[in-house]
């Protein structure tokens, strides 16, 4: 695997962004709600991507941002993930009545689309990253779910898992021995999948002025950008940076998904069990 290197580079590209996140009051020159300078200075020593409308300094406000775009992702895909690999791995291996509840549901919860739905639920509360990343993930676990349930499927007719529920295994037993471990990998790649698009969804509400305005995300720079005429006056330092943040994190991410999914497809596909191994 380290020796893939868009793995490589995606992972280097994502542990520099999570230490921006975790680092951010410590790196930045001013706090990114100061006015420290004049409205709409160009770039220079004192401040690197120049000034907002207000005078903020825009190097600043990008890097706070960094946390709170990368927070709504791994929050949101966290929690669909583990409801997804839950619901997904009762559904395949009990099957029956209950892979049927299950697969009803999945397909009726899929027929929703999220982002409308979200920007309708801000009808009624004032979001914020917690609130809104927690609504992502209870609604989309169904991606994550349909993954599991179709390997825990092919899991259970496999020789070794018969074999130990003909001599009396527990079904908790054969859960965590067996089947965890073997759908571990794919939910660990259903995650990173999972944050990219969740962080790209909140970029998305931050953009259209949904989001908590007190907690600085990528989206609500673009919006702030185009709001204050970014686009009309040529304004690329206020505009372009939070942009390219956005399209260099997906870039990465997707880097390090696809590279862990082709190394975990072909595994779970030509892996040969034995019971003696269990």
């Amino acid at each position: 695997m380290y020796r893939n290197n868009s793995f490589m580079v995606g992972l280097c590209l994502l542990i520099l962004y999570i230490i921006i996140a975790i680092f951010s009051p410590w790196l930045v020159p001013y706090h990114p709600t100061a006015v420290t300078g004049v409205p709409l200075e160009r770039p220079n020593a004192e401040h690197f991507l120049g000034t907002n409308t207000l005078g903020q300094d825009i190097f600043s406000e990008l890097l706070y941002g960094t946390r709170g775009t990368l927070l709504m992702g791994v929050i949101g895909g966290f929690l669909s993930t583990c409801i997804g690999t839950l619901m997904g791995a009762i559904s395949g291996y009990y099957g029956k009545s209950i892979d049927v509840i299950i697969t009803k549901l999945i397909d009726f919860q899929m027929t929703i689309p999220m982002f409308p739905l979200l920007i309708l639920l801000s009808l009624f509360f004032t979001p914020n990253i917690v609130g809104v990343s927690i609504i992502m993930g209870i609604l989309g676990w169904t991606r994550c779910a349909r993954i599991i349930r179709s390997q825990v499927l092919a899991l259970v007719n496999y020789e070794f898992i018969l074999m130990t529920k003909a001599i009396g295994g527990s079904d908790l037993y054969i859960i965590i021995k067996h089947i965890v471990p073997n759908i571990l990998p794919l939910s660990i790649a259903n995650f990173i999948f999972a944050v990219q698009g969740y962080m790209l969804m909140g970029v998305g509400l931050g953009f259209l002025g949904i989001g908590d305005p007190t907690n600085i995300n990528w989206g609500q720079m673009i919006n702030d950008a185009y709001t204050g005429g970014a686009f009309a006056l040529g304004l690329w330092w206020w505009l372009i940076p939070p942009g390219l943040c956005t399209a260099i994190i997906s870039v990465a991410i997707s880097l390090l998904a696809y590279s862990l999914e082709e190394k975990i497809v072909p595994t779970l596909k030509n892996e040969k069990y034995s019971y003696k191994n269990y």
